[in-house]
C-alpha cells in the first residue's frame, strides 16, 4: 500500500514506523523541518517538509496515487482539510484522529472512512478497566465491538479449559471470538482451535460487544 501520514508527531511517527515494518511505501507529512529530518534519519521514511493542508505538499507527497491517507494532527481543524483534500483527489480510504466529537459529521461529511475518537476511547478504556480490572481494552473496532485481553485466573486444574469447553459456558458464548492464547510461561500467542487448553495465568485475546463484559469479568473473577 501506499500511505500518506499527516503530522510526524508521536502518533504518526509510531503508526509511519509500522507500517514500513509491514513493507508498505510511507510518506510523512510534517511542518516542523528539525523535526522531519530526524524522523528520516531515524526511520528511513520519507519525509517532505511542509503544512499537510496544503494541496501542493499534498500532491508532492503523491496523494493522488495514495491507497491510505491517515490524519493524525493535533488540531481536528487541520485533520479535516487534509481529509477533505484526500477526498476530492479519490484516496479511497482516509483515516483520521478526531479530538472533539463535534466534527464527526464534518469527517463523514469529507469522506473520512475510519473516525479514532480520542477522547471517547480514553474515557471508555478508564472506566472500563476501573470496573473490570481483570480485562484490558486493546482497541475498539467497530462501533461497541472490541478487542480485549483477559487474565483467566490462576487458580483452578493445572491442565486448564480447553477453548470448546469455555465456549459453552454463558460468559463466552454468544457473540465472542477467541482470537489468541497468551501462554504466561512461554510469552507465545497461539490462534486458537477447539482442543487449545488455557491454562491458570494464560491471558485470552477476545473479539466481543462491550455489553459482554461485565459477564466475562465476572466469570473471571468466580
Amino acid at each position: 500500500m501506499y500511505v500518506v501520514i499527516a503530522g510526524g508527531g508521536v502518533g504518526g511517527a509510531h503508526v509511519g514506523q509500522m507500517l514500513a515494518n509491514r513493507k508498505d511505501d510511507v510518506v510523512i507529512i510534517e511542518q516542523d523541518r528539525a523535526r522531519c529530518e530526524k524522523l528520516y534519519a531515524e526511520t528511513g521514511i520519507i519525509t517532505i517538509n511542509g503544512g499537510a493542508t496544503d494541496i501542493l505538499t499534498l500532491k508532492e507527497a503523491g496523494i493522488a496515487k495514495a491507497d491510505v491517507a491517515i490524519g493524525t494532527l493535533y488540531h481536528d481543524s487541520d485533520n479535516l482539510a487534509f481529509s477533505l483534500i484526500a477526498h476530492s483527489l479519490g484516496v479511497p480510504k482516509i483515516m483520521a484522529k478526531m479530538r472533539h466529537p463535534d466534527y464527526a459529521e464534518a469527517y463523514r461529511f469529507a469522506g473520512v472512512t475510519t473516525i479514532c475518537n480520542m477522547i471517547e476511547l480514553f474515557q471508555n478504556k478508564i472506566i472500563m478497566e476501573l470496573e473490570n480490572p481483570n480485562i484490558q481494552i486493546i482497541t475498539q473496532l467497530k462501533d461497541d465491538t472490541l478487542l480485549i485481553m483477559a487474565k483467566y485466573p490462576g487458580r483452578g486444574p493445572a491442565d486448564g479449559i480447553s477453548i470448546v469447553d469455555l465456549a459453552k459456558t454463558s460468559a463466552f458464548s454468544h457473540n465472542c471470538v477467541f482470537a489468541g492464547i497468551l501462554n504466561e510461561k512461554t510469552g507465545k500467542i497461539v490462534m486458537p482451535r477447539g482442543q487449545d487448553r488455557v491454562l491458570p495465568g494464560d491471558k485470552l485475546f477476545l473479539v466481543v460487544n462491550r455489553q459482554q463484559i461485565p459477564g466475562i469479568s465476572h466469570y473471571l473473577r468466580k
